[in-house]
């Protein structure tokens, strides 16, 4: 009788160590992958709201970053002797935007039309939607100055 025991006994030992050690495997599991999706596993949209109040409050001058859908490609222009790149995204169903971005300052984004695209720079507002700008690296400014992220890049 003895000897049954020690054998039932070792038997629901063994199982218990198994079954602690594969939960503990789930859980370690589950934290890697809570930690890659919450540490960059994917880049987080900025939010378009402080975008949204400029445009609807008529503000201008405003250092602000959003996300949208680049709805068209327009042509360059020059601006103080620097040749700028300019695309209309669409933020939000009340608001188009003109994006313009210095290729000399920064270099040239490959837009093409209905690309996802964020963003931060300065808005300039205007009746139509308004004009971000300043989409480059400026330690002068806030946040470092602006960006665009186009396709996993970075542009600044």
């Amino acid at each position: 009788m003895r000897s049954i025991r020690k054998i039932w006994y070792r038997e629901t030992t063994k199982g218990k160590e198994k079954a602690m050690a594969t939960h503990t495997r789930v859980l370690m599991i589950m934290v890697f992958v809570i930690g890659v999706a919450g540490c960059g596993g994917g880049d987080a949209l900025p939010d378009n709201e402080r975008l949204l109040n400029a445009f609807q409050q008529g503000r201008t001058g405003v250092w602000v970053s959003g996300h949208g859908t680049v709805a068209q490609l327009i042509g360059d222009v020059t601006i103080a002797g620097e040749a700028h790149q300019r695309v209309v995204v669409n933020v939000d169903d009340s608001l188009d935007l003109i994006v313009r971005h210095s290729v000399e300052a920064s270099e040239r984004v490959p837009f093409a039309q209905g690309d996802p695209v964020a963003f931060q720079g300065r808005y300039e507002w205007n009746g139509r939607g308004g004009v971000l700008g300043y989409t480059h690296h400026d330690p002068e400014q806030p946040g470092e100055g602006g960006w665009i992220r186009h396709d996993g890049t970075t542009y600044d």
